[in-house]
């Protein structure tokens, strides 16, 4: 998959969280889930949740100093890395480490509608005879 470019609301929802963690250079921060969220067309976005893993793998207390520095914005939504059995899915060993959820919306395209020319002209169909009432008689 190819980096996410600036001008997504993806790398915007990212650079976000990276400039509300303190020492953003020394923890990692990757995408580990996405979750649809209802569309919704009167508003007319689309909208998805992304769970981030914040991970020091060789500084731990960088990461607590990251989980205590989120807690205070009370911004986000933080969760715990489940048991090992995650970890060795993602094919890592345990660390210290925590999840973010963060909300991602893009705005749907735009469609323009067509102005009604006429009125809305009804065919019928007569199943007793299988053909239209205003279909030619048979000669």
């Amino acid at each position: 998959m190819p980096p996410a470019t600036r001008d997504t609301p993806l790398a915007a929802a990212l650079a976000g969280l990276a400039a509300d963690l303190p020492a953003a250079d020394a923890v990692t921060v990757e995408v580990v889930g996405l979750t649809p969220r209802h569309c919704d067309h009167e508003r007319q976005e689309s909208r998805a949740k992304v769970s981030v893993l914040v991970t020091a793998p060789d500084a731990p207390e960088r990461v607590v100093e990251a989980l205590l520095a989120l807690q205070v914005l009370a911004t986000y939504e933080i969760g715990h890395v489940a048991g090992p059995t995650w970890w060795s899915a993602l094919g890592r060993r345990p660390q210290a480490a925590f999840l973010v959820t963060l909300d991602v919306a893009q705005p749907l395209p735009t469609r323009t509608v067509p102005t009604v020319q006429h009125p809305l002209e009804a065919l019928t169909y007569d199943r007793n005879r299988q053909t239209r009432p205003d279909a030619p008689a048979p000669a």
